[in-house]
């Protein structure tokens, strides 16, 4: 197996801040599973890696998708497997927070059907006449589950949810967990901490983003992507656009973001807890305690 591991977790855990440490130990090369970090030029939000990361230690699947397209879960699938077999003596870490990537990529892909144009068109006059909201309020009474691993912006997987289950009258989590295709077990280690911790630093890297110059990042794009673009659906980023249009405050961006963010940690956590056999990592103890435990359970294997 030329993966080496995965690392996964809510996020603002501690993720990258491990995985390049594991990564330089082990000569390593880390491919993300980041459903928002795909995005070209969309970096500040989304928690991209450094560009001092990227220049030190080799990462794949990072800033390189237009933002105009969307992604999918069989494309990273396609990518990983095709990284796999061209470099089948590299090791790799794959790190990130898209739990059902990884599930994808080791138990395979679900056989979604074709949905109807009816359906479809059914679903997006609800979205029209009733908003995004009113989408995700119908997936958490037809599909609690699927609720739980979707953004309740993320229009995109919303639409898919729901039509898929209107057209079969199954749940889509139902639909999605008869599986082919994938590559089998990987070593993954579910970086975790104590929540006031994890949200206290969650509310710490919102107002570092700020700093770092998140609003001209939004100015910037606003300019050449339109703002029907798929990456715009990363938490936060519409946000701002309200912001620059003058309809919501500076402290009402920080506050939202915030929460927003705080609340899709929470789903990510019940994720990694019920739907990933994984190691748990205590990320309160001390970093060189954590590193040396994993770094010994890889040699161990």
């Amino acid at each position: 197996m030329p993966l080496l591991c995965a690392l996964v977790g809510a996020t603002g855990v501690g993720k990258t801040k491990l995985s390049l440490s594991l990564a330089k130990e082990f000569r390593a090369k880390i491919i993300s599973m980041d459903s928002r970090q795909i995005y070209k030029d969309f970096c500040i939000g989304t928690a991209q890696p450094s560009k001092e990361a990227l220049k030190n230690i080799p990462h794949h699947l990072v800033d390189f998708y237009p933002p105009t397209e969307s992604f999918s879960v069989g494309e990273f699938v396609r990518l990983v497997k095709e990284l796999l077999q061209k470099n089948p003596r590299t090791p790799y870490i794959l790190v990130g927070g898209t739990g059902m990537y990884l599930q994808a990529l080791t138990e395979g892909l679900a056989e979604i059907p074709q949905v109807r144009e009816d359906i479809r068109k059914e679903c997006e006059t609800i979205l029209s006449n009733k908003g995004l909201d009113a989408l995700y309020q119908m997936l958490k009474e037809i599909d609690p589950d699927s609720a739980q691993t979707i953004l309740p912006q993320d229009r995109q997987r919303l639409l898919r949810a729901l039509e898929v289950s209107m057209q079969t009258g199954r749940k889509f989590s139902e639909v999605r967990s008869n599986r082919k295709g994938g590559i089998g077990n990987v070593k993954t280690f579910w970086l975790d901490r104590e929540r006031t911790t994890l949200y206290a630093n969650i509310d710490k890297r919102v107002l570092q983003m700020i700093e770092d110059g998140w609003k001209q990042e939004v100015e910037n794009l606003l300019s050449r992507v339109p703002l029907e673009a798929p990456a715009w659906q990363s938490l936060g980023y519409k946000e701002w656009v309200s912001c620059i249009q003058g309809k919501m405050s500076s402290k009402e961006v920080v506050d939202a973001v915030q929460l927003g963010t705080r609340r899709y940690a929470k789903r990510q956590i019940t994720w990694f807890r019920h739907q990933t056999v994984a190691e748990r990592i205590d990320l309160g103890e001390d970093f060189n305690q954590n590193f040396e435990k994993i770094a010994q359970s890889l040699i161990s294997e």
